[in-house]
């Protein structure tokens, strides 16, 4: 019988996984790169002749991705265009007003299917950062790159290099879906039941509370970080929350819930004290390496007659 231990910080630190790889995951990112790089091998992105507006309007209504060709060419992220387009709107430039922002998929297929809104999109990339009226809004930072006529080309590596850098935020997404994955695939294996969502016993979203969210009797929240960024903050806030909740419930109606944190990843290296601050409040701490030790979690806190 597996038994239920909580590791010690310096145990927590030896065993802690810098990078995660997933050689699948590798493939599907490199898979992306090569449907946008495909599209790319069009004399509008990587001729050398003098684009015309009309030219990159009618490369734009040819695919949904064309769109991401671009923005990746001037290096300029769809959250950042789609802030544009609401500025537009907002100043009356694109009809029908602006009450809520527009998906990046609502603004491709406008783009693909109305020739009109393509080439006023066109405009813009071409030469938005001569737009008078842009400038008084934007920053130079983003307007600058509203400039593609005069910044597009460029190697046929190089370009695969930027095109995968840009890649960055759906790379670190679908990362932290396969740790979360490896989680599932061991309680799995353990045959315990769990979802995921708003508890009302802890007030917060939790990422596997077992059996259920109306009655949990083993909370685990999970984070994996390769670099750090403000949203561990957050995190971590959110997991201090949930230990103090959970030994609320405990200490009033004298029950044995646990709370686990699984947290892993370099970005959690770099943040040492924070590290420190989730060994020590939580029950039991795992990270990958460690992954074997719900097992014992599992027979210690999940009701017998629960199974």
């Amino acid at each position: 019988m597996a038994t239920a231990r909580k590791v010690s910080f310096q145990e927590a630190w030896d065993s802690a996984t810098v990078f995660y790889v997933d050689e699948e995951l590798e493939d599907e990112i490199d898979q992306d790169v090569e449907k946008l790089l495909a599209l790319a091998d069009d004399e509008v992105v990587s001729g050398t002749d003098k684009v015309s507006t009309e030219a990159l309007a009618a490369f734009l209504t040819k695919d949904p991705l064309a769109l991401d060709v671009i923005l990746r060419e001037i290096e300029l992220s769809q959250e950042k265009f789609m802030r544009v387009i609401s500025l537009m709107r907002k100043l009356g430039r694109i009809e029908g007003g602006f009450e809520r922002e527009w998906s990046f998929r609502k603004i491709t297929g406008r783009v693909t299917q109305d020739m009109d809104f393509s080439l006023m999109v066109a405009r813009t990339l071409m030469e938005g950062k001569r737009d008078k009226e842009l400038a008084a809004y934007i920053p130079r930072y983003y307007l600058e790159t509203l400039n593609y006529g005069e910044i597009r080309g460029g190697s046929l590596e190089g370009r695969r290099i930027r095109y995968k850098s840009s890649l960055i935020g759906t790379y670190s997404g679908r990362k932290g879906h396969k740790v979360e994955g490896l989680i599932k695939q061991r309680l799995e294996v353990l045959g315990v039941p769990y979802e995921k969502g708003r508890s009302r016993m802890t007030e917060t979203d939790m990422d596997f509370a077992i059996p259920s969210l109306a009655d949990p009797w083993i909370v685990i929240m999970s984070t994996f970080q390769e670099t750090t960024s403000s949203g561990q903050s957050v995190k971590t806030r959110d997991m201090l929350a949930v230990f103090e909740r959970v030994n609320r419930v405990n200490n009033r109606y004298g029950e044995n819930r646990a709370f686990v944190n699984f947290v892993d990843g370099g970005g959690w290296l770099a943040r040492k004290r924070d590290m420190e601050r989730l060994v020590e409040n939580c029950h039991y701490f795992v990270n990958l390496n460690l992954l074997g030790l719900l097992e014992g979690v599992v027979q210690k806190h999940y009701p017998s007659n629960k199974r």
